[in-house]
């Protein structure tokens, strides 16, 4: 899978470094997803914010979608930083991580890219 990961601290992008054992194509952004950074998000099948502050807008969700985003995975300490009302109109999954210590969380985040990998894998083999 191709992912964007913005707000990465420095401590989380190399542990996501480490448990992605170069199996996802992962480019990481430093600074929170914005108007200013959505662009990098062109081409890629999933985006990650950890611990974004500021809410994402209708306006940049509906780029994501029509750069044919299909996840959204995101943490955040703040209760509601995404306007929802979208996914219910679009195939942009939203998946929340909890609240938890950096390694969980990005072992957590590899291991859902994995999962939904293969779930993408096995969905495109029964369409044929």
């Amino acid at each position: 899978m191709k992912i964007v990961a913005y707000h990465i601290s420095q401590e989380d992008k190399e542990l996501l470094a480490l448990a992605n054992h170069k199996k996802h194509k992962i480019t990481i952004i430093i600074c929170p997803l914005d108007e200013t950074t959505v662009h990098f998000a062109e081409t890629k099948d999933a985006v990650v914010t950890i611990d974004q502050k500021s809410q994402i807008t209708t306006h940049i969700l509906e780029k994501l979608i029509s750069f044919g985003v299909k996840y959204f995975i995101y943490q955040s300490r703040e209760q509601c930083i995404l306007d929802l009302s979208i996914s219910h109109n679009s195939r942009l999954k939203f998946i929340h991580i909890g609240n938890v210590e950096s390694k969980a969380k990005i072992t957590q985040i590899i291991e859902l890219l994995d999962h939904l990998e293969k779930s993408d894998e096995n969905h495109s083999q029964t369409e044929l």
